[in-house]
């Protein structure tokens, strides 16, 4: 099971360095840039941000408290016996037990043992998705794994969780878990504060919304870390949306000016982000997460059930305005997979030779 795993998160950095911003795939002509790649039928679900290592394992400090703060979710690392132990912690359960690390490849693979999946469906068939009789649906018999695993992004000093799957992998892991990929930070007092003092700032300017996500980073070349703050709308938008139980967000550049925590609000946009359920039966919500490095961010997004397009959006820092960069999907299919198990994947690329000198704010 471990070894499946690790095969899997292995492929995340696989399927996004075909598109990366920081690739080098970019058009020379005024048309889209389309290439061809193929990627293992269950694997299709694990695509988020590239992830590498560059310090070995024993560098790595993992003792001490993790959290997830947007989840209300701690795991307390410790060794005992010259061995990892950690000690999870939500408002529903407490559970203890070891803790198992990998190293493979420069990249650090944490396995928390006996924590019990919430839901383990497998690939989910018509009768979620068509009104199909009881009498004639086939059920599966449902395998609980009984380990969590994490990738640890040793720059970030942050570890992650893919906590759900999708139509062609459904799964849940930890119940308690509130976002696709559960981000676990180490705890200091800064941290801590972080989400009160965003939501504290930006709920003065943008009313009735709440912070769902944020991402720190320098985004200006100040040399000064910034945060790319996700909001969302605390009431259904059904007039936006369509949808009476769907939610609209807002992506919020803040920069910090000379020092932590004094902030302003550089630049908003209400159409970047696609609301909490538009990624379709098969996801739900599209968001995936954000990546800053340099003078750039991306936002990634995924949609579909079967058929399915992974999406990043990238932005460039330049003459002190954030512009539209590069627009990278990947389209594919669960039911174009050849003999070897492995499925097309359609690479897209457009630039700005595609669409012009677009600014984040008027992003639509």
């Amino acid at each position: 099971m471990a070894t499946s795993k690790k095969s899997s998160m292995k492929l995340i950095t696989i399927i996004l360095f075909l598109f990366t911003f920081f690739g080098c795939n970019i058009t020379t002509d005024n048309k889209v840039t389309i290439k061809k790649s193929t990627i293992k039928k269950d694997s299709v679900n694990t695509q988020n941000q590239l992830w590498e290592t560059k310090s070995s394992f024993n560098r790595v400090n993992l003792v001490g408290r993790w959290e997830n703060e947007n989840c209300n979710l701690t795991f307390n690392i410790f060794k005992k016996n010259n061995k990892y132990h950690y000690k999870f912690k939500s408002k529903k359960r407490e559970i203890s037990n070891y803790l198992d690390i990998i190293e493979e490849d420069k990249v650090l693979y944490l396995n928390f043992k006996g924590i019990e999946w919430y839901e383990n469906k497998g690939e989910l068939g018509p009768e979620y998705f068509e009104d199909i009789p009881d009498s004639l649906i086939q059920k599966k018999e449902e395998t609980l794994p009984t380990e969590v695993s994490a990738l640890f992004e040793n720059k970030e000093m942050n570890f992650v969780i893919q906590n759900y799957g999708n139509s062609m992998n459904y799964y849940t892991k930890l119940e308690e878990g509130c976002e696709k990929y559960l981000y676990f930070s180490k705890s200091n007092t800064k941290s801590k504060d972080t989400l009160n003092i965003l939501s504290d700032f930006l709920s003065k300017s943008i009313k009735n919304h709440s912070v769902i996500h944020w991402k720190k980073g320098d985004i200006n070349n100040d040399k000064i870390d910034d945060y790319i703050v996700v909001l969302q709308n605390e009431y259904p938008n059904i007039e936006l949306t369509g949808m009476d139980d769907s939610y609209s967000r807002i992506v919020v550049l803040v920069e910090t000016l000379k020092s932590y925590p004094n902030f302003k609000i550089a630049s908003t946009n209400n159409h970047v982000l696609e609301c909490s359920n538009c990624g379709g039966a098969g996801v739900g919500d599209p968001f995936s997460g954000i990546s800053i490095k340099n003078n750039f961010f991306s936002i990634e997004q995924l949609f579909g059930a079967c058929d399915k397009s992974f999406v990043v959006i990238t932005f460039k820092y330049e003459k002190d305005k954030w512009f539209l960069h590069k627009i990278g999907q990947d389209n594919y299919s669960c039911n174009q997979a050849n003999d070897q198990g492995e499925i097309e994947v359609i690479n897209k690329t457009k630039t700005k030779k595609d669409f012009g000198l677009i600014e984040f704010k008027d992003y639509k």
